[in-house]
């Protein structure tokens, strides 16, 4: 039919046109009926099935008018392209269907080709047993020598040879194919099957005959597979054998070494240690000391002793651990069996003997040989603070830290019981004025080899003789009392009252002079004795220099150091508030030197032992207030603790103040 509007032809069935998609009106009312024309008009429509997770029951919505689907609104190009790929697999189904029908068509011809195949019965004059190979062949070439004679009987013309070839002996007359319908056809399978994997089987080349193939060339090339298939069973064969062989020898092996260790454990014997112990030496601490543990493993049971030592270990569960420390070894005082060295170092030798039951022999092993470290006793010079010092007194007070708990002598005197909480220990020591004094100091710690010191005090020699008495003072607690302090007071009040005084003597005639603030100096010029008051006014050390002068010789100089220091109902009473005081401190320190302050804090951590300095906060929760502090006190900090300290400044400290504590009281 004709389409009215682009007016290509189409097939009278179409409704609409192949090219433009136009509707064909005509075939419609001719070919529609009123039922078809019906499902035309009926527009489908589009449903969304929802699934409920909590439910298997699908729920269906309800589709939109909006969604319905409209044919008439199909685009018309689509459609083209549509009906044009129908077409095109159309004619690749009908090419399929002819390709289907030829190879059925061939395989119906191959079947009708087909020879028939069927079993015989067992011939009952056969040789004995040669092989599945051999008795196959025997089988085959005798069906197809009666199958020969038959057929020369009922054709003789043929009974020459073909030139096709066959299986049997070249001697025998060749056969021929003949068709399906034939009764005598030779029989080629004789009702044994043998597998694929025997070495009898025979391939489809070798069982049935080909026509393609020449007599000769089918009976060399089965010849070569025969003799091929062969060789490869035979090397499998052997391949086979020697990996079983090899098998059985490794099995034997493993047995062999779980019996023998079996039997090394039944005797007590630990594996890795059959003939000698092994010995492993690891450094590590005893309460807090350098210490080495040696860890022996040997034989359960067995006996170890140290000769150095004189001890005797017995091992269990295949090991001991013996931990020495480490000044057992050059600390006399704590062990019997040291050596006392002077060296830094130390090396240790121990010899090991071992026994491995109560009657046996007792072996010597390899000796343990190590290295450890002698500490030195600890000493801090404090008083003087060189090794080498100028002094102009006679007495001069040596001070030093140390260690509590140590021996300290100090210029031939045992010194130990006057060593304070601080560590600090002092003696007053003789200076001649003969130029080098030499005072020896040794101080033996706990656990430490002995520390030796000297310090040479230097005194120059007099042409004037100027002495200090013995018990010239070199500390003063007290506040000084002036003169005019002194005569304002009553008489009982004078008997109460403490006031410094410094005596000595020289050569009669000479002039004392006194370069420190004093009072009532006074000089006997027969004797040559003389004392006067000194007025301290900066606390810890104080210099007095005092000069003797007399005409035609060189002036002689003492300078005699006193540490004042105040007591604390004097101290305390001079204190400012630390920290109201705290900002105006550290920008005015180099005025406020001296000054005594008091504060209450807490101490966060501590700088040095000795020394002890700590950094106290004596701020709050909100603003902490860092005060640098050095403990000239009697009490010991601790870190966490508050205290309520009394001290004077000192200077600044990572732009903290310092302060040097005399008084320290504990606070809840």
């Amino acid at each position: 039919m004709k389409c009215p509007k682009c007016g290509a032809w189409n097939t009278a069935y179409l409704p609409k046109c192949t090219r433009c998609g136009a509707p064909l009106e005509e075939n419609i009312q001719k070919q529609q009926l009123s039922w078809e024309e019906g499902m035309h008009k009926k527009k489908p429509s589009l449903q969304v099935v929802q699934f409920d997770p909590e439910d298997e029951t699908p729920a269906v919505a309800p589709a939109a008018a909006d969604d319905a689907f409209d044919p008439d609104e199909l685009d018309r190009a689509e459609l083209t392209d549509e009906l044009e790929e129908l077409k095109a697999r159309r004619k690749a189904g009908s090419r399929r269907i002819a390709e289907m029908k030829d190879q059925a068509g061939r395989v119906r011809r191959s079947l009708a080709q087909a020879q028939v195949v069927r079993p015989v019965p067992e011939a009952s004059d056969r040789p004995a047993y040669d092989g599945d190979s051999v008795v196959i062949r025997r089988r085959q070439q005798a069906r197809q020598a009666q199958y020969a004679e038959n057929l020369s009987e009922d054709h003789p013309q043929d009974s020459g040879h073909d030139g096709y070839g066959y299986f049997g002996d070249p001697s025998e007359p060749p056969l021929t194919y003949v068709n399906d319908d034939e009764t005598d056809a030779p029989v080629y399978y004789d009702g044994y099957t043998p597998d694929s994997g025997d070495q009898g089987a025979l391939t489809d080349e070798e069982y049935m005959p080909r026509r393609i193939q020449s007599r000769a060339a089918r009976e060399d090339t089965y010849e070569a597979l025969a003799t091929g298939q062969r060789k490869k069973n035979r090397a499998a064969k052997v391949v086979l054998t020697l990996s079983l062989v090899l098998l059985c020898c490794a099995l034997v092996g493993v047995g062999g070494i779980l019996a023998a260790r079996h039997f090394v454990l039944s005797q007590g014997m630990q594996v890795r240690q059959d003939n000698e112990t092994n010995i492993v030496v690891t450094e590590t601490t005893v309460d807090g000391m350098p210490a080495h543990t040696l860890t022996i493993y040997g034989k359960e049971n067995a006996t170890v002793y140290l000769r150095e030592m004189s001890s005797t270990y017995v091992i269990a569960d295949g090991k001991v651990e013996v931990t020495v420390p480490d000044y057992m070894w050059y600390d006399t005082e704590s062990s019997t069996y040291a050596t006392e060295v002077e060296t830094d170092t130390m090396d240790v030798t121990i010899t090991p003997f071992i026994r491995y039951s109560q009657e046996g022999d007792q072996y010597q092993l390899d000796p343990v040989k190590f290295t450890v470290d002698v500490p030195l006793s600890p000493i801090y010079l404090l008083k003087p603070t060189t090794l080498r010092a100028e002094v102009g007194v006679s007495i001069y007070e040596v001070s030093i830290n140390v260690q509590k708990g140590s021996t300290v002598i100090i210029d031939g005197t045992n010194v130990s019981t006057l060593i304070r909480e601080t560590g600090n220990v002092s003696k007053n020591v003789s200076v001649l004025p003969v130029g080098d004094n030499t005072i020896s100091i040794s101080v033996k710690s706990k656990y430490c080899r002995e520390n030796k010191m000297e310090v040479t005090l230097y005194r120059a020699p007099q042409e004037i003789p100027l002495e200090l008495n013995a018990t010239v003072l070199v500390e003063w607690n007290y506040e000084p009392i002036t003169n005019e302090k002194y005569n304002a007071a009553s008489e009982e009040d004078r008997a109460t009252m403490q006031r410094p005084s410094i005596s000595g003597t020289t050569l009669p005639g000479a002039t004392i002079t006194v370069e420190f603030p004093h009072e009532n100096l006074e000089v006997d010029p027969v004797t040559g004795s003389f004392s006067f008051n000194p007025l301290f006014s900066m606390l810890g050390d104080n210099d007095v220099v005092i000069r003797a002068s007399y005409e035609g010789k060189e002036d002689s100089v003492i300078t005699h150091t006193v540490y004042y220091m105040p007591n604390a109902d004097i101290y305390t009473r001079r204190a400012w508030d630390l920290d109201s005081q705290y900002t105006d401190l550290i920008n005015y320190i180099n005025i406020r030197k001296g000054t005594i302050y008091t504060g209450t804090g807490t101490v966060e951590r501590i700088i040095s032992t000795t020394p002890q300095m700590a950094i106290m906060n004596i701020g709050n929760d909100t603003f902490e207030k860092l005060v640098m502090i050095e403990n000239s006190s009697k009490t010991t900090w601790e870190v966490g603790t508050k205290y309520k300290i009394y001290g004077d400044a000192y200077g600044l400290y990572d732009n903290m103040p310092r302060l040097t504590v005399r008084y320290t009281y504990l606070t809840e």
